[in-house]
């Protein structure tokens, strides 16, 4: 016994198949497989930064800041030691001039303090260099004798110092001499 009814090509069964099944799952099942992802996971950790300014949002901490850092200015400010007016003047052009005033008077009770402000000054003023003529003299005397290396040296660090001037012709002028 032989079936006499038709039997369906592959093909067609194929195409049937492709047109009749879509190739996305419901939106619902989408919706469903996300919201049950977001449930699952846990949940993000705040930063250290993130938890300290919700800590610094906190009345309480505002004021224990707020007092630390007041104790801290006033603590700078009273540590803070005034220099006098007239030590800034001779701190800011030399250290040398407060030396000679106390060793003119060495047995005076204010040749002890002026010698702490002394040292003082010396901590906080820098040492003025030489000028810039005496800088190039020295160069030029390093030059002829023979000490390239370290008369480069000085002129660099003297062109760091002025750098508005023409330091090469200045060499020159001074070695024409």
């Amino acid at each position: 016994m032989t079936d006499k009814r038709a039997t369906p090509d592959p093909d067609d069964m194929l195409q049937h198949y492709r047109q009749h099944s879509p190739g996305e799952p419901p939106a619902a099942l989408d919706a469903f497989l996300l919201n049950t992802a977001r449930r699952e996971a846990p949940a993000p950790q705040m930063s250290v930064w993130q938890r300290w300014r919700n800590v610094c949002k906190q009345p309480r901490w505002q004021m224990a800041f707020a007092t630390v850092a007041g104790l801290a200015l006033m603590v700078g400010v009273v540590m803070r030691e005034p220099v006098a007016h007239n030590e800034i003047s001779t701190a800011t052009f030399s250290v040398q001039a407060p030396m000679a005033r106390i060793a003119m008077a060495p047995g005076d009770e204010s040749a002890m303090v002026g010698q702490s402000a002394v040292r003082q000054l010396s901590k906080r003023a820098p040492v003025a260099g030489p000028t810039l003529e005496e800088g190039v003299r020295e160069i030029v005397a390093l030059r002829e004798a023979g000490e390239s290396r370290a008369a480069d040296e000085k002129l660099l660090a003297l062109h760091e110092r002025f750098p508005q001037e023409d330091l090469p012709g200045l060499l020159e002028g001074v070695r024409g001499r």
